[in-house]
């Protein structure tokens, strides 16, 4: 076979005839190496980048990211025999896998990161031939146009975007031609493809940032045109129906990809990161004051950008009030008409800064239709602030569907999440059963501890969220879903993420907005508040309960590690044992009691004075302190009211 393809290159360069057996692809190179004037001499790439521009090069390319990632995929299963080359889609080569050997003379012939393979410098190479033909190509020994490197033979697969499906690159696979395996095609083109869906996943992960970036964006702005657009100009979020509408031709209007191109160079070369955005001046306007354009940054990478431009005056765009219709603009927020029916309707409690913070944060979010992650500890109220949101938003009309993913079998998620087709499974009901996405269609899903979701179903999970379509298990027929997604979590989903315990695009999918709800000890302003609700609630009958000041001491000393579920639970059993309306520190657990006596204890011991007349000097100065207010004395020097009444006593303070 060897000789055969040198008579049929012999045969080409002294006549110009192609012999019958010379596939057509490779007889095409070969008259456009010709009319390039490629020397037959050639013995290495005349062209390689500079360091720097191999930088910017690696550090702009989605493909390269992506190669590093099936690395070791190619490391468990093919030869060091073999070498497997990236190059970009000018055929500037990215990455090189070869082992030592093998390396050393692609070396030679310039096949290293930076050397340009384009059809016009080096001729028939599986670089430029395959991005010219656009399709998968052998190129054996002597069918390469230069006989330097007539000794190795090569694989080349276009790879295509996986979106737009225009090629951006070619992965090659190069070895000693006796070494060129009978499916180096198939090897080759399965790599290319896992390529491929690598490169999909990160654009998802992009986008799903670029959101992130927009609608944070979007909350500080008032009436000005908000565009997220990608790097290849593509619109992927916007508050203008118009622009949305008009994406072909927003994207042909401007060179969108060279712009992004050149800003990522100039950005890798100063060294920029993304912890100090700035703002730029429009690429396709003149006019300074129009509008401007923030920079979008995916570790380190350029990825899109956020443009805002000024609404001319004969344009204008509607947009909900982001207020509540009854707000409180002269004091405090309050939620719902008055305090009383908003406690007794949603159990939405407090009064603390933390927390009115926080629902100012949840005003805004709730008529926004977007997804919401609520990260906070155990018992701390993330549901009730899910059916909060749920009651203040679009769809407060349509169901509200709760679920606690740690509660699931595994082996049942994704019948229960999803539904089941008729005859899925054993036990199963007969006529299928509709998911908890499907009951919820038009309302909203809460996915409760949703770090407990197995890794399978987060995938599921995902597609619903991206595809708004839901299938059941056992079918093949998507359904239309349309649900908000509100999620929660008491872990750092972020940590999670790099253990690779939780999916970084479902990650991103799910915190659009997030929202930290803080812990009762955080809230030490409501755990009287919080008390004297859970006594009204249990005993509605019974408005007159008293928490006497003993036990006020002893609840806001305790640290509520249960956060309001443990105050519930601490109310319900003052309750048991209360004789009247008269909450005593009697009537609490004993391990309350025991805890705040602990802590008084290990205050005074920090706190002991030299002598009774520094002691004395200590209350008196307290006392004016806090214009001798006992309660409030009595919790700056760290001790119980009583023990105070008895210091007072013992040195005749009146």
């Amino acid at each position: 076979m060897y000789h055969e393809r040198i008579l049929a290159r012999d045969n080409f360069l002294s006549s110009k005839q192609v012999n019958a057996n010379t596939p057509p692809v490779i007889a095409e190179s070969w008259n456009r190496s010709l009319s390039y004037n490629v020397d037959l001499n050639l013995r290495k790439s005349p062209k390689v980048l500079k360091q720097a521009e191999i930088q910017v090069l690696q550090t702009s390319s989605l493909l390269y990211r992506a190669f590093q990632t099936i690395i070791p995929k190619i490391k468990s299963f093919a030869s060091s025999r073999y070498s497997f080359i990236l190059a970009d889609n000018h055929a500037r080569l990215l990455s090189v896998y070869a082992e030592e050997g093998l390396k050393e003379l692609l070396k030679t012939f310039n096949a290293v990161p930076g050397g340009v393979w384009s059809e016009e410098l080096c001729g028939t190479t599986a670089f430029g031939t395959t991005l010219i033909a656009g399709k998968s190509v052998v190129i054996q020994d002597a069918q390469h146009f230069c006989e330097s490197w007539q000794m190795i033979s090569c694989a080349g697969v276009p790879i295509f975007h996986p979106i737009s499906s225009k090629t951006i690159g070619v992965l090659d696979l190069t070895c000693f031609t006796e070494d060129f395996p009978a499916n180096a095609m198939v090897l080759t083109e399965m790599l290319a493809k896992s390529l491929e869906m690598e490169v999909f996943s990160q654009l998802q992960i992009h986008k799903l940032f670029l959101e992130n970036a927009y609608l944070e964006k979007e909350l500080r702005i008032a009436n000005d045109i908000l565009i997220a657009v990608d790097n290849d100009g593509q619109i992927v979020r916007s508050n203008d129906p118009d622009i949305i509408n008009q994406q072909q031709e927003w994207s042909n209007q401007f060179d969108w990809h060279h712009f992004f191109q050149m800003s990522q160079e100039q950005s890798v070369i100063r060294l920029s990161t993304t912890s100090v955005p700035k703002e730029h001046p429009l690429p396709f306007s003149s006019d300074s004051s129009g509008g401007c354009l923030q920079f979008v940054y995916y570790r380190d990478q350029m990825i899109g950008a956020i443009i805002q431009m000024r609404r001319k005056p004969m344009r204008t765009c509607k947009r909900p009030s982001l207020e509540p219709q009854h707000s409180n603009r002269g004091g405090p927020a309050t939620i719902g008409t008055t305090e009383s029916d908003d406690e007794t309707q949603t159990g939405v409690i407090g009064k603390s800064l933390q927390w009115l913070g926080l629902l100012e944060k949840i005003k805004k979010v709730a008529k926004r239709d977007m997804s919401v992650l609520l990260i906070g500890e155990s018992g701390t109220g993330k549901e009730v602030l899910s059916q909060y949101i749920h009651s203040n938003s679009l769809r407060k009309d349509k169901p509200f569907v709760a679920l606690n993913c740690a509660t699931l079998a595994h082996d049942l998620v994704a019948s229960e999440l999803f539904g089941y087709a008729p005859g899925s499974f054993t036990g199963g009901m007969k006529e299928g059963k509709a998911g908890l996405f499907e009951a919820a269609h038009g309302g909203t899903v809460f996915l409760d501890e949703i770090a407990e979701l197995p890794l399978p179903i987060q995938a599921m999970l995902l597609r619903v969220l991206q595809e708004k379509q839901v299938t059941r298990v056992g079918e093949y027929r998507p359904r239309p879903l349309d649900v908000r997604i509100i999620a929660a979590t008491n872990k750092d989903l972020k940590k999670s993420t790099e253990e690779g315990k939780f999916r970084l695009d479902l990650y991103y999918r799910l915190n659009v907005i997030e929202l930290k709800v803080p812990s009762l000890r955080e809230r030490q302003d409501d755990v009287v508040h919080f008390a004297e609700y859970f006594l009204r609630k249990q005993n509605p009958h019974v408005s007159d309960y008293i928490l006497m000041p003993e036990t006020v001491e002893i609840l806001q000393s305790y640290d509520w590690p249960g956060n309001v579920r443990e105050m519930k639970n601490v109310m319900e059993h003052a309750l048991v044992f209360a004789d009247n309306a008269r909450i005593l520190p009697a009537h609490l657990p004993d391990y309350i009691v025991e805890s705040a006596g602990k802590k008084e204890k290990e205050t005074q011991e920090t706190m002991i004075p030299q002598n009774e007349e520094d002691e004395h000097t200590q209350i008196m100065k307290a006392l004016r302190d806090n214009r001798y207010n006992l309660t409030k004395t009595a919790k700056q020097l760290g001790i119980s009211r009583g023990t105070l009444y008895k210091k007072m006593e013992k040195y005749q303070i009146k």
